[in-house]
């Protein structure tokens, strides 16, 4: 007992460094940050939540409609689409290729919490709605898509035919196109890899 008494005795007479903690007022430049500073939590409740439920249903009847008008037509469409771009790319390229080229999706969809600032001075390529899931090949065990289609929606389409694919990553609103180009890190598996080494065939 003597001995850890003299211990303890020892260890509360070494050094301490303490920080001086301070208060320091952060200056609000405008009413709106000072709203969403002070009464974000009725912000949220009130306008974000609402918001984002309607935008999460026009979503669904989206993929919906694009679900069962599934046929040929997708197909014309997705030519047609990518004609579009194949179009806007000449222009870029004729016009001299002055700036990068970037998709002209508003950061605001996508899963980042960074500021693609790269989006106000490079040349932005509207990708149009490429949504799309336009082929289930059963036989082949195969699914033809365009980018912008999300986990969540190609779910919904293989489930009902008794589907899925190997590498599903949970989250419902990433796209194709973002996980092959962004590796796709989200979710891997150890028989069949990364999300991209699933995909037999880009355009």
């Amino acid at each position: 007992l003597r001995h850890t008494a003299f211990a303890r005795h020892r260890r509360s007479k070494a050094p301490a460094t303490m920080g001086v903690l301070t208060s320091k007022k952060v200056k609000i430049t405008s009413w709106t940050e000072y709203i969403l500073t002070h009464y974000r939590g009725v912000f949220c409740l009130f306008f974000l939540l609402p918001l984002s439920a309607l935008f999460e249903a026009y979503l669904w009847l989206r993929n919906a409609i694009n679900f069962w008008m599934r046929r040929s037509a997708k197909k014309t469409q997705h030519a047609t689409r990518v004609n579009e771009i194949s179009t806007q790319v000449k222009a870029w390229a004729t016009d001299g290729k002055k700036a990068k080229m970037c998709t002209a999706r508003p950061g605001w969809q996508t899963m980042s919490l960074r500021v693609g600032k790269y989006k106000k001075t490079n040349t932005k390529i509207y990708l149009g709605d490429l949504c799309n899931v336009l082929d289930v090949n059963v036989d082949a065990g195969l699914v033809k898509v365009e980018p912008l289609v999300t986990m969540g929606q190609l779910t919904h389409a293989l489930l009902p035919l008794g589907y899925t694919i190997p590498v599903l990553p949970e989250l419902d609103d990433l796209t194709v196109g973002g996980l092959v180009s962004g590796v796709g890190i989200e979710t891997s598996s150890h028989k069949y890899g990364l999300f991209q080494y699933i995909c037999v065939h880009f355009e």
